[in-house]
């Protein structure tokens, strides 16, 4: 007879190695795995670097090939504008001749080589630009009525019981006067002194064109154009002085806008030997929108045009 403490001794031992040998099952299965996945992450993870290298690396030089082939068409752009530049002196010799014209900035030119340029180009077509006004367009849109008032009877107007908005005209209507027919009794004077604008040269000299230039493209500035820019343009048609706006290649369509409803010239790009051929035909009475943005009808004028004026002449 076999006792049963053996039976359960051996129940218990057996349970015992089969538990042993399930937890070893268990190690030994589940540690291949776990070491298997975390390396296939490993290289999943090595191979996406990789990749993305390559990417970047495909990518700089891909910028750098693009870097050379936008410096090697700057110059040669540079290269025609310098062609056209030359070839256009003949075109535009003598056109201008006993003209008077006067630059306005609607916005100041940080470094004004651009005003320099235009005003040498308008010098080699025979004009003489006497005058440079500088608009302060922070101070004119910031004056109050009673200011604009006081301001209309410095210059000589008699204000009584006119309204606001008569007044202001009067006040354009005198400076685009001054401009037109010089200012002997030294009117800029009082219009410097309210800080509406700074003045550059000879104040006495009668002007019969105004070329205004506009560098700035932002909200203000398109808000400007239409509070101080178009009544000194309008005022300034109505005493015949013939004006045109231009605005730098830089500058966004936005920025000329606000003229192109009231019937005036415009060049949008007038940094450029094209641009400038569009103003020298623009203040011989070409009326167009000249340029390359969405609001130009043609990018310059045609050369016969100036071949036809040189005929006439």
């Amino acid at each position: 007879m076999v006792d049963i403490r053996l039976y359960i001794g051996t129940l218990i031992a057996v349970l015992v190695f089969f538990g042993l040998g399930v937890l070893v099952g268990i190690g030994i299965t589940r540690e291949p795995r776990a070491e298997q996945l975390y390396q296939r992450i490993e290289r999943q993870l090595r191979q996406y670097r990789e990749e993305t290298a390559r990417e970047l690396k495909k990518r700089d030089e891909q910028i750098k090939q693009l870097d050379g082939e936008i410096s090697w068409l700057r110059l040669k752009l540079r290269a025609n504008e310098q062609f056209v530049e030359k070839m256009a002196i003949p075109l535009i010799q003598g056109k201008l001749m006993f003209r008077n014209i006067a630059i306005v900035l609607a916005t100041p030119d940080a470094d004004g080589e651009l005003v320099l340029r235009v005003q040498s180009f308008l010098e080699k077509a025979g004009a003489k630009v006497p005058l440079r006004i500088t608009l302060v367009p922070e101070a004119i849109q910031k004056v109050d009525t009673p200011t604009w008032r006081e301001t209309a009877e410095k210059l000589g107007l008699i204000v009584g019981d006119v309204d606001d908005e008569t007044v202001k005209s009067g006040v354009w209507k005198r400076v685009a006067l001054l401009i037109r027919y010089g200012d002997p009794q030294n009117y800029w004077q009082v219009l410097s002194r309210t800080g509406w604008v700074k003045i550059n040269g000879d104040t006495q000299t009668a002007v019969g064109s105004v070329v205004l230039l506009c560098f700035g493209q932002n909200q203000r500035d398109t808000k400007q154009g239409e509070v101080v820019d178009l009544f000194l343009l309008k005022a300034l048609k109505s005493v015949g002085v013939r004006t045109v706006v231009a605005t730098s290649s830089s500058v966004g369509d936005e920025a000329i806008a606000p003229y192109l409803s009231e019937d005036l010239t415009t060049v949008d790009h007038v940094d450029t030997p094209l641009g400038m051929l569009s103003l020298v035909a623009a203040l011989l009475g070409h009326h167009d929108h000249y340029g390359f943005g969405e609001s130009a009808r043609r990018p310059f004028p045609e050369p016969n045009w100036f071949v036809q004026q040189s005929q006439q002449q």
